[in-house]
């Protein structure tokens, strides 16, 4: 692998090597202060000094800034970082008592938990943007590129999230794949992208790396809050002005579809965390007047492959990525992960070098016999009329007779309207049994539903129901 040297890389460096006018160019936008990477980089020297040598920090600042800050502070201390997928307490506890003097970095004092002081240190993050009287030459610094000190999680959506252990150079090299593809599929080039709306949240995988590593190496300023509704996201693109790029989920164009909202200057959406149905996304881009893109990738790789959804069901790989099937799932080869790494999808290799998805073998549910992939059924989901947002589940009891249930949140669904929408596109085995309306779905910060906090609401439904 060829490690980058500090002259290939001068928005992720504050080196001397630099002309100044890199440094003082926007790095975060639309917040109380515009913050230049020359101030980025002076805050996290400031706030590196704050760490005191110390192994381990656990970065869960919510803010563009205060993230950004942080993980270039980490990176000058050479200590291991904690992108934790969500602020579960149970899931931060495990984190924070698995590793060697962690410190906490947040940038809102709300999210101090009063049980944190006795097991690790407490930073507050705010900084200010100011750089008087630090030169380049004070903000210099040679990363080691090839040491293992990031950990990101999975999202814990089959079980408990796992760490996978990644580099700099790694971590680099992935987002300029993510760039040369940006570069071929996007009318105009990386260079039509003027700045990021990001309504992931940094610590994910697909959030990180669409718009914090991509930012860093591009020199691509980002929003610094993260839009979540549909008004909100309207609100940022007025803001920001034309060649936005908005970094997404399937949840967050569905809820726009609905909403109708009107969003302008959007250049181009960069959406993953889950599966497109292919007549939302073009639903989504008559509405934006955009291009989607979507990415199919996972923790342990980072970005694997691309496609225009509404255009195209195959995925195409990245440059320098290699997609196999194998037995058990898909092999897959990149210079920007340890290779190779076994994915749990099945794929079908077409004659153009890309690849259709088949499903996911853990998804596979068996009902008299009869078989389907529950990501399919789900994804069948997102055409229903009337649903604001639902899942399909199926009960782990091990019942010869266990049927899906139907978990869903928002306006109440008639049933019989329901099932025959329903019974005319799917299996008739695989009708829900039940339908069960919830205040809202257990979704993570990522859109993720994790099958420990469904089993949690199909047992408190049990529950309710035998107590009636």
């Amino acid at each position: 692998m060829n490690t980058p040297t500090l002259a290939d890389r001068p928005h992720l460096l504050g080196t001397p090597l630099v002309a100044a006018a890199y440094l003082d160019r926007p790095a975060v936008i639309g917040g109380a202060h515009e913050w230049t990477w020359r101030q980025v980089h002076a805050a996290s020297l400031a706030l590196s000094a704050q760490l005191n040598s110390a192994s381990t920090i656990c970065n869960l600042c919510n803010s563009r800034v205060g993230f950004l800050v942080a993980w270039l502070a980490a990176w000058r201390s050479g200590c291991v970082q904690l992108l934790p997928p969500s602020g579960g307490h149970a899931e931060l506890l495990a984190m924070l008592s698995s590793s060697v003097d962690p410190i906490v970095v947040v940038d809102d004092r709300r999210e101090l938990r009063r049980h944190w002081p006795g097991r690790t240190r407490c930073i507050l993050n705010v900084p200010e943007p100011t750089s008087t009287g630090i030169t380049a030459t004070d903000m210099a610094w040679s990363p080691v590129w090839d040491a293992p000190l990031v950990r990101l999680f999975t999202s814990g959506s089959t079980g408990t999230p796992e760490p996978h252990l990644k580099t700099l150079a790694q971590l680099a090299q992935g987002a300029d794949a993510l760039a040369a593809r940006l570069e071929q599929d996007i009318d105009g080039g990386l260079a039509a992208i003027r700045q990021i709306v990001c309504s992931v949240p940094p610590q994910h995988m697909f959030g990180f790396e669409a718009s914090v590593m991509l930012s860093l190496v591009c020199g691509i300023p980002v929003l610094d809050r993260r839009p979540l509704l549909p008004a909100d996201i309207s609100a940022a693109f007025h803001r920001c002005g034309a060649g936005t790029a908005w970094v997404a989920t399937p949840l967050h164009l569905r809820a726009l579809v609905q909403s109708a909202e009107v969003v302008p200057h959007c250049r181009v959406v960069i959406a993953s965390t889950m599966p497109l149905a292919p007549e939302l996304a073009a639903q989504a881009e008559r509405l934006l007047g955009a291009p989607i893109l979507e990415i199919y990738g996972s923790t342990e790789t980072g970005a694997v492959a691309m496609r225009r959804t509404a255009h195209n069901v195959n995925w195409r790989p990245l440059q320098g990525v290699r997609v196999e099937p194998a037995a058990d799932g898909a092999r897959v080869w990149g210079a920007h992960f340890p290779s190779p790494q076994m994915l749990a999808d099945t794929i079908e290799p077409d004659a153009r070098g890309g690849f259709n998805l088949l499903g996911r073998q853990a998804d596979l549910i068996k009902i008299a016999g009869r078989r389907a992939s529950l990501a399919s059924l789900n994804l069948l989901l997102q055409d229903l009329p009337g649903l604001s947002d639902g899942v399909f589940y199926m009960p782990q009891t091990g019942a010869p007779t266990e049927r899906l249930v139907l978990i869903y949140a928002g306006a109440p669904l008639d049933r019989a309207s329901t099932l025959a929408w329903l019974r005319e596109r799917m299996d008739p085995v695989f009708l829900p049994r039940a339908i069960i309306p919830v205040e809202r779905l257990p979704r993570t910060v990522s859109g993720k539903l994790p099958l420990a906090a469904l089993k949690a609401v199909f047992t408190a439904w049990l529950a309710s129901k035998s107590a009636q």
